[in-house]
């Protein structure tokens, strides 16, 4: 996987076993860098590109960026949709498709029942499997140890939304070494890339580029 950067007119290969780092000291270059990857995600154009084999991937679909520690959605509208899409495909799978039929078959008997001892017509709704399952997931049960939390994030932004690399602004002093090393291990398992953009030079020994105050590559 490569990237290249427009803007800094720069290029770099990322690695899956290591944390990749774009450090730029420059507070105002490294603003204006964030804001200019903002914009080309939400344009989706060519000021950032992102590739594999030389072929140019979608950045919609391959990026997930976080710019807080505390801006984990867990409950945002795409990650519910998509878990509520999972659960619906296994729910109407080879495997479990009889239980399903025989389930939504037992409420709308139930259902009938309740209308026979009513004493005025009723009309019901259809019986949606994917209502059931709404009413029956209330989210994604989130840690409450923040390093924890984020490692967990690292697996469902992987599994839920298949992304493939996770940027991340500025959050290199949340966690320390070891921590950093446990969330590396599990984005590597879920062969997911990160991407930390930086102002300063914290990780040691990992897969990094640094401009320095004047704008010049260093590393």
């Amino acid at each position: 996987m490569k990237f290249y950067c427009k803007n800094l007119d720069l290029k770099m290969e990322l690695s899956i076993e290591k944390i990749n780092c774009l450090v730029i000291e420059s507070p105002g270059l490294y603003r204006e860098v964030v804001q200019n990857l903002r914009t080309s995600l939400e344009d989706d154009n060519e000021e950032w590109i992102f590739s594999d084999n030389e072929k140019i991937l979608k950045k919609t679909t391959l990026l997930d960026v976080i710019d807080s520690i505390f801006c984990m959605d867990f409950d945002s509208r795409k990650i519910q949709g998509a878990i509520m899409e999972q659960a619906y495909r296994i729910a109407t799978d080879e495997s479990h498709f009889e239980k399903t039929r025989r389930l939504v078959s037992d409420i709308e008997a139930y259902m009938y029942e309740l209308d026979w001892e009513l004493e005025y017509e009723t009309k019901f709704n259809e019986i949606d499997i994917k209502n059931i399952i709404k009413m029956g997931i209330g989210g994604i049960d989130k840690k409450e140890n923040l390093m924890e939390r984020f490692d967990d994030y690292v697996k469902i932004s992987s599994r839920v939304l298949h992304n493939k690399v996770l940027v991340l602004f500025g959050m290199s002093g949340w966690f320390d070494t070891d921590e950093w090393k446990q969330i590396q291990r599990t984005a590597m398992y879920e062969e997911m890339y990160l991407l930390c953009i930086e102002n300063r030079d914290v990780f040691v020994g990992e897969n990094k580029i640094v401009i320095d105050f004047d704008g010049c590559r260093v590393i």
